[in-house]
């Protein structure tokens, strides 16, 4: 069997770790997986290193309609049997190119619940209609896996079939997220953390939903309160420069450290002694069930 995963690429977010989860899932079966993606960034890096093959296929712009002819093509050259979709580019151009190239089986995972995740635009009306455009064309795929069951409602509720929907959890490999001894403080050796330090961290693409002020925002709160501890934000993204500037403003220079994006976040993880979320919505984040998995407390927005 020959599927081919689609979607944007350019953030390594929840929803690219996801697929990487995917092609080291199959590892052993009868699949053979490839990858295309419109921007050839950390994902295809990874996935490459992985040994999966990647296709990137150029998106000069929002609406370009350049990728489809070139999908069908793969698609069709591949001989690909089920495209699987992810997150908004990867659904519309990937559930168009697979219904023109007549393969056996369009499946989607959604990865956001609202409009608010979808971020990308400072037009309310642009996100509102990509939102709702998102969902209505889960009319062309065969299947949707929805990470949560609460998006499995919310979902049904805008009107997709429920005989469509599968409920898959999210999950978090356990032989992943073993960490040598000495490695935590090492890290926190590396981030400068001296033992006397708590070290309080969220991790996630700097983006809006993910809502990181109100995570500068309580550092200032619990610096003021004279707790002697250290907050990191763990990612990159747009908005890095406002939030930097925000810390700024906050007279947070010294308390709080960008780490920038890692590859080595579950070894990060591992030197905190809080994990924090702060989202203004999520669906299953990968982020909160490894700091789970490695056993640290957690404090997050319902």
């Amino acid at each position: 069997m020959n599927i081919l995963q689609i979607t944007k690429g350019a953030l390594m977010g929840g929803g690219e770790r996801h697929v990487l989860s995917l092609f080291k899932g199959f590892r052993g079966w009868p699949v053979n997986m490839s990858l295309a993606v419109f921007t050839d960034g950390k994902l295809a890096a990874a996935a490459r290193e992985l040994g999966i093959e990647v296709h990137v296929v150029p998106k000069r712009f929002r609406g370009d309609l350049s990728p489809l002819p070139a999908l069908v093509w793969l698609i069709k050259q591949k001989r690909i049997d089920i495209v699987h979709t992810h997150l908004l580019s990867g659904n519309f151009y990937g559930r168009l190119s697979g219904k023109a190239a007549g393969v056996k089986g369009i499946v989607t995972t959604l990865h956001h619940a609202d409009r608010e995740a979808l971020g990308g635009s400072t037009v309310p009306f642009l996100t509102n209609l990509l939102f709702h455009l998102d969902i209505s064309m889960t009319a062309f795929s065969d299947r949707v896996i929805t990470p949560s069951a609460d998006l499995k409602r919310h979902i049904a509720q805008k009107g997709v079939k429920p005989e469509k929907i599968v409920h898959i959890p999210n999950a978090v490999d356990l032989d992943c997220v073993e960490i040598a001894d000495g490695d935590g403080l090492a890290c926190r050796q590396e981030l400068g953390l001296s033992p006397g330090l708590k070290a309080v961290g969220m991790v996630g693409r700097l983006v809006t939903v993910k809502n990181f002020p109100l995570f500068l925002r309580a550092a200032r709160r619990v610096v003021d309160a004279g707790v002697q501890a250290r907050f990191l934000v763990i990612g990159d993204g747009p908005l890095r420069n406002e939030l930097q500037r925000m810390a700024e403003k906050l007279r947070l220079t010294r308390d709080v450290i960008f780490t920038g994006f890692r590859q080595d976040i579950i070894r990060v993880v591992s030197s905190l002694d809080l994990f924090v979320l702060c989202s203004d919505s999520e669906v299953f984040p990968l982020a909160l069930i490894e700091a789970m998995a490695l056993g640290k407390p957690v404090i997050a927005t319902d």
